[in-house]
């Protein structure tokens, strides 16, 4: 007969009091805000979903000095027309959106806000909503100032100074302008044709930057953290700086240093091209 000896299992030791109370506490509160921000996020996604919808054609009379536009969502032109009084084209797609526009002052402000927030307003389908403004041809130029969190934004014309800021969309621009600020979290920047009398300023975090200009800018500065800069100038004289970490630069345009124009360029990894502008 064989003996055969058995290892008791160490017993298992017993969890602090308190540590269960803990944990069970932590996840009834976590379950608690999880559900009270979800009920409140459906109750704002509803309401915004019954919302009147605010698509139409809606004008604005009278002598406007500077025309400044918000919107959260929504692709944006800005052009002159043969029109007696200022156009505002609006259409929601469908999303749950808000427009609003009043004159305060001698400006002309317009606003497209999301009905709903938080994750709701995220996918609401908010692409295709767009804003199309048409501003009468007398009160040429006007001073532009375009916020867009999410959106193409397209820009024709002469303006005063004109400064356009989005956090996630293309810029594309043409005309004149006192001076020109144009600035991209997200989306590549393009002008042609541009006229610009004082400084510009054009940055982009994450996008190409390509601007050409059939006169001479008094400065520039532009630059973009992960794109390329191209840039076409007249001749003339202005002294050029450029910098990239990561990439190469072309230069066909010559350097006078000390000019009292001075144009820097720079790319945190991109390519800097700077070349003569067709027929310049």
């Amino acid at each position: 007969m064989t003996d055969k000896t058995t290892t008791p299992s160490s017993p298992t030791a017993p969890e602090a009091p308190g540590g269960t109370a803990l944990r069970n506490g932590l996840l009834i509160t976590g379950s608690a805000l999880v559900a009270g921000f979800l009920v409140l996020g459906g109750v704002q996604f509803a309401q915004a979903s019954t919302g009147d919808d605010e698509t139409g054609v809606y004008t604005a009379d009278g002598d406007f000095a500077a025309v400044d536009i918000d919107t959260s969502a929504a692709n944006v032109s800005v052009r002159y027309g043969d029109v007696d009084e200022v156009q505002l084209d609006f259409d929601s797609a469908g999303a749950p959106l808000r427009f609003d526009h009043e004159q305060r002052g001698d400006t002309l402000h317009v606003t497209v806000k999301s009905r709903g927030w938080w994750i709701f307003g995220l996918l609401s389908g908010t692409d295709s909503a767009s804003l199309d403004v048409v501003l009468p041809e007398s009160l040429e130029p006007v001073a532009l100032d375009i916020g867009s969190s999410a959106g193409e934004v397209l820009v024709d014309g002469d303006f005063a100074a004109i400064a356009i800021d989005s956090s996630a969309g293309n810029i594309e621009l043409e005309g004149s302008a006192a001076s020109l600020r144009s600035e991209t979290s997200a989306g590549n920047i393009t002008g042609t044709g541009l006229d610009v009398a004082g400084e510009v300023l054009s940055e982009s975090s994450a996008g190409n930057v390509r601007l050409e200009f059939v006169t001479l800018p008094s400065s520039i500065r532009m630059g973009s953290s992960a794109g390329n800069v191209r840039v076409a100038l007249p001749d003339g004289e202005y002294e050029i700086r450029t910098d990239t970490s990561a990439g190469g630069v072309h230069q066909e345009l010559a350097s006078t240093p000390g000019a009292d124009r001075v144009y820097s360029f720079e790319s945190s990894a991109g390519n800097i091209t700077l070349e003569r502008s067709p027929g310049r």
